[in-house]
């Protein structure tokens, strides 16, 4: 953010990025501790594709807004 400033597209997309991605292990944690979910192993799988998929799609919708 020093370097490009909060304006500019790098920085629009790493914030949204931030955003999206921020809480994932907290939901995981939260969800399953609130269902009693005890076999995790493909939860965190699908957690960390659905975070490529919003990086790839703040990359995509920030090309299109600047």
């Amino acid at each position: 953010m020093k370097t490009y400033g909060v304006d500019s597209k790098i920085g629009l997309i790493v914030s949204t990025i931030m955003g999206s991605t921020e809480t994932t292990l907290y939901t995981i944690a939260v969800y399953t501790s609130v269902v009693k979910i005890k076999k995790t192993r493909f939860i965190l799988w699908a957690a960390l594709i659905g975070d490529f998929m919003g990086i790839l799609a703040s990359v995509i919708i920030w090309q299109f807004l600047s």
